[in-house]
């Protein structure tokens, strides 16, 4: 048995304890809190399935016509196999920290660091550009229906605001909200496909767009599929909440996989009944309107029933920012915890077990670069900055992650290896995910959205400052708490 000082020492708790293979950490989150149906909700939480098929179908639209449900099958397929090989990291090493335990597990803690870093810091951020520019969409749509001026700033700061009270509250509330929310916006929103199903605008009704030999414009295709890609990012969200759940080896990879198989279908339901209900005949001009076209259907089939598809998206925007919320503060925690940050953002709140202090961070950074951004440029090119930014933060951490996959199941895990998941899966991912980069930056698009390559930029700058400022202390302990699980199992 091993002590030794840590972060949660110099604080005057307890010691960390490593006996043989299993680390204890200090008083912790509360453990054995929720169910698999919440930790797969927590991962379609984040995925945020209203706000992506609303904010993709008009491009994906535009750049392959009636084959816009093909690119987003395409892209749940290289989906599907990041999710399936990384999945399998949660199954053997669960741990509130998520991609920052896993990398640290098998690349290396220095490498895990950065990973866990830039994850933390954009997973933070991301609720203030959504919020931002879903309460501009909802100040915008409500002054042209009702006439009413919503100030879209005061928007954001109540949501972010009630999103972090959420997430203070604890684990089984933020559960209940997020499900509730994300239940409701998908409901809406296959409600409004199956309308336009049954009563489609003009033009036929045809199976025959939703194949291949359909697309007409291949680069417009690829564009599309690249696009439709990061809509399904967010899956990963379901780690953060390993420490909190029932059963975490069984209950992560499972949540993973199924939250990206549910939003695959969702995605090509969606889009098709969202492009009959528009109408076949006109459907290339339906990126010229300025109003979301999903809005336009319902208006048409709906009546003012139309506002459902708005509350839609607000729902949305609250159910990925409550994940964002929990996502990011766990990982917070997990990295207070192994002493690469400071150790106050690893505080746990002695009723409600969860890392208030963090939450608190996040809420601030939330708010700062919503309204920041959104007031220096418009909340919308904030929005389109942030997922320029995502697209950035996530090929490097999947990335990351895969090279982890291979190294774990070419080493210590190589009983099990299976070379179809465990490295064919990883190389194909990693190769999609750079040239959803690639296209994502070249050409570059004009600010503020070209600021995002300078954002990640800092970001690592500023983590490689720290991560050098770690390799120079005379202890290893933030080493040894980097690659903490639980139930650790023996390595043979």
């Amino acid at each position: 048995m091993i002590h030794f000082s840590s972060a949660a020492q110099r604080q005057g708790k307890e010691n960390p304890i490593i006996s043989g293979d299993r680390l204890t950490p200090p008083a912790g989150l509360k453990s054995n809190s929720v169910g698999f149906g919440t930790v797969l909700m927590q991962s379609v939480a984040q995925i945020a399935p209203a706000i992506g098929i609303l904010t993709t179908i008009a491009f994906n639209t535009r750049e392959t016509g009636l084959a816009a449900p093909v690119a987003y099958l395409v892209a749940f397929v290289l989906a599907i196999m990041a999710a399936i090989s990384l999945a399998e990291l949660g199954r053997h090493l669960p741990s509130a920290g998520g991609f920052f335990t896993y990398v640290s597990s098998t690349v290396g803690p220095q490498s895990g660091f950065l990973v866990g870093w830039l994850y933390s810091w954009f997973v933070s951020i991301m609720p203030g550009g959504l919020m931002a520019y879903t309460a501009y969409v909802l100040q915008v749509e409500v002054l042209l229906h009702f006439g009413i001026r919503v100030p879209w700033p005061l928007v954001t700061i109540v949501a972010l605001s009630l999103v972090a009270a959420i997430g203070y509250r604890g684990i089984k509330i933020s559960g209940r909200a997020l499900t509730i929310f994300s239940i409701a916006e998908m409901l809406v929103v296959v409600a409004l496909a199956v309308s336009g199903i049954v009563s489609p605008g003009p033009g036929p009704v045809s199976l025959a767009a939703m194949v291949p030999p359909g697309i007409g414009n291949w680069h417009g295709f690829f564009l599309a599929t690249v696009l439709s890609i990061f809509a399904f990012t967010g899956w990963e969200g379901a780690a953060a909440i390993a420490e909190e759940a029932r059963n975490p080896r069984t209950a992560i990879p499972r949540a993973i996989i199924s939250s990206v198989m549910v939003l695959g279908a969702y995605y090509v339901l969606c889009s098709w009944g969202i492009q009959l209900g528009w109408g076949t005949s006109r459907v290339a001009h339906m990126p010229d309107i300025a109003e979301n076209p999903a809005f336009v259907v319902a208006q048409r089939l709906w009546g003012r029933g139309w506002i459902l598809v708005l509350l839609a998206l607000l729902n949305s925007c609250l159910a990925v920012c409550t994940a964002c919320t929990v996502d990011s503060s766990r990982n917070w925690f997990a990295m207070a915890r192994a002493g690469v940050v400071p150790a106050w953002l690893g505080r746990i709140h002695p009723v409600h077990r969860t890392p208030h202090a963090a939450i608190l961070m996040q809420m601030i950074l939330a708010i700062g670069f919503g309204l920041g951004l959104g007031l220096l440029s418009a909340p919308d090119q904030a929005f389109f900055t942030l997922g320029t930014l995502g697209t950035i933060v996530y090929v490097f951490v999947y990335a990351a992650g895969n090279l982890g996959v291979m190294r774990f199941f070419l080493g210590r895990g190589r009983a099990k290896l299976n070379v179809v998941i465990h490295l064919a899966f990883p190389v194909l991912s990693t190769i999609a995910l750079v040239l959803v980069l690639y296209f994502s930056l070249v050409p570059l698009p004009d600010p503020p959205i070209s600021y995002a390559p300078w954002i990640a930029a800092v970001l690592l700058c500023a983590g490689l400052v720290v991560l050098g400022r770690l390799r120079r202390r005379p202890d290893s302990e933030w080493k040894d708490l980097s690659v903490y699980v639980i139930d650790a199992p023996k390595v043979p």
